[in-house]
C-alpha cells in the first residue's frame, strides 16, 4: 500500500520520532521539493536540543574530520553517503595486511567515527535510490542492525534514507522489498503556495530571504512552482521549488529584464522565464516613488497584478532602507490598501528586520489605527 503524503512539517516530527527510537528513516518525493533540506533542518535542531556542534561531515577538511573522531561527544553530524558513488567494499572497507592468520578490516573514516563512544548524527543515504541493488543490498545490515561487518554504530548514530519516486522520471531502482522493509517511511508533498505566505512553500521562502519578485510572481502563477512534466519533455531547466530558489539568487540586485529572464531561463526553462519576465515588464506601471510620497494613492490601484506588484516593491525598498520613518510610509500604506495585501505586506516587512519592526511598530502613530485588524497576524 502507498505511505500517506505528509508536509514538511510532519516530515521533521516523523525524523524526530525514528532518531528517539532508533528506527531507520526513508522519505521520497519529487524532485526539488526540499528532502535533504527537512534533514539538515531537523539536524540542526536536534544538535542545538543536544547542545552540540552542527557540522556537516562531507563539507569539513581533513584535519576537522579528525576532531569530530576525537572529540564524538562535542559534535552532531550529518554525513551524506551517496551509494550510486560506492562499491560495497567502499562501505565495508579494506583488509589489513598485517601478517596474522586472522583479517581484520580498515573501514572508512566516517563509519569509524559512527562507531565511536558519544557519537551522534545522522547517516543520510540521499538519492539512495540511484544505487544499483548490488550496493544497495550492501547497506541493508547498517540500515537495519545498525553495524557493518564487524563494526556497530552508536545508538545516537540514525541513518536515513532520501530518494525520488519510479514516477519522477529520475533513472532511479525500485528498493528491494527487504530493504524497503528495513525503514519506516515518508512520502513528502508537494509543496504549494497561497497568497497569505502563511504555511508550505511560501513560509519557507519569506523565512529564507527569497526575491520578493518571485514570490509575488508564484502567488499569482502557483502552478508554476512545480509544474507536472510531460513523459517526453526534453527540457535540461524546469520549474521545482529548489530551481525557483536559484532564480532568487541569481537575480537579486538585478533589474536589466532581458538579463533578468536570461538568468531565470537557466534555471527554470524558457517558458516559465518568459511568463516571469512579463509580470515584471507589467510591474514597471508603478511608479514606487510616487505612492512613497502620497501613500493614500496606493488605495487608488485596482488591478490585481498591480497590486501585487506594489506589495511586492514596498516591501523590496523597506527590506533597503528598514528605517523607523520608511515603516511609518508602510504603515499608511496598509491603511488604504485591501485586507489580504496588507497582511502579505505586513509579514514581509516584519521578515526583513525583524528587531527594528518589533521595536518600531507599536510606537508609530499610523499603527495605532490599524492594530486591532492586523496584530494577530504579525504581533506575537
Amino acid at each position: 500500500m502507498a505511505v500517506k503524503e505528509m508536509t514538511h512539517d510532519e516530515l521533521e516530527r516523523h525524523i524526530d520520532k525514528a532518531y528517539a527510537t532508533n528506527i531507520s528513516h526513508l522519505v521520497l518525493g519529487a524532485t526539488g521539493i526540499g528532502k535533504s533540506d527537512t534533514v539538515k533542518k531537523k539536524a540542526i535542531e536536534i544538535s542545538k536540543r543536544l547542545g552540540r556542534e552542527f557540522v556537516l561531515w562531507n563539507k569539513l577538511p581533513k584535519k576537522e574530520k579528525y576532531k569530530v573522531r576525537d572529540n564524538p561527544e562535542k559534535y552532531f553530524f550529518l554525513m551524506d553517503i551517496r551509494l550510486a558513488q560506492l562499491d560495497p567494499s567502499d562501505l565495508r572497507g579494506l583488509p589489513a595486511l598485517n601478517g596474522q592468520e586472522i583479517v581484520e578490516w580498515k573501514v572508512p573514516l566516517w563509519l569509524h567515527v559512527a562507531s565511536l563512544e558519544g557519537a551522534k548524527g545522522f547517516i543520510f543515504f540521499d538519492e539512495i535510490n540511484l544505487a544499483p541493488q548490488s550496493i544497495q543490498g550492501a547497506a541493508y545490515q547498517l540500515i537495519y542492525d545498525r553495524e557493518l561487518g564487524e563494526v556497530p554504530i552508536q545508538d545516537g548514530v540514525l541513518p536515513i534514507g532520501a530518494g525520488n519516486r519510479l514516477e519522477d522520471k529520475a533513472h532511479v531502482y525500485d528498493l528491494p522489498r527487504p530493504l524497503q522493509n528495513r525503514f519506516t517511511h515518508s512520502t513528502l508533498s508537494i509543496p504549494y503556495i497561497n497568497e497569505a505566505c502563511d504555511e508550505s512553500w511560501g513560509k519557507w521562502a519569506m523565512d529564507n530571504d527569497i526575491d520578493m519578485r518571485v514570490i509575488t510572481f508564484l502567488i499569482q502563477r502557483p502552478t508554476l512552482l512545480n509544474p507536472k512534466i510531460k513523459d517526453d519533455a526534453n527540457e535540461r531547466a524546469f520549474p521545482t521549488p529548489r530551481s525557483w530558489a536559484y532564480v532568487s539568487k541569481l537575480i537579486k540586485g538585478e533589474t536589466d529584464l532581458e538579463w533578468i529572464e536570461s538568468l531565470a531561463s537557466s534555471a527554470v526553462g524558457a517558458g516559465a522565464a518568459s511568463e516571469f519576465a512579463s509580470t515584471l515588464k507589467f510591474q514597471r506601471n508603478i511608479k514606487l516613488s510616487d505612492i512613497l510620497a502620497h501613500p493614500e494613492k496606493a488605495g487608488d490601484i485596482k488591478e490585481l497584478d498591480l497590486k501585487y506588484s506594489l506589495i511586492s516593491l514596498v516591501a523590496d525598498w523597506y527590506a533597503q532602507n528598514g528605517k523607523k520613518d520608511n515603516l511609518e510610509k508602510v504603515l499608511q500604506i496598509c491603511n488604504v490598501i485591501q485586507s489580504e495585501f496588507a497582511i502579505l505586506l505586513l509579514r514581509w516587512t516584519k521578515a526583513k528586520h525583524k528587531s527594528l519592526f518589533k521595536t518600531h511598530v507599536r510606537s508609530l502613530k499610523s499603527w495605532k489605527p490599524i492594530s486591532k485588524k492586523y496584530q494577530k497576524y504579525i504581533i506575537n
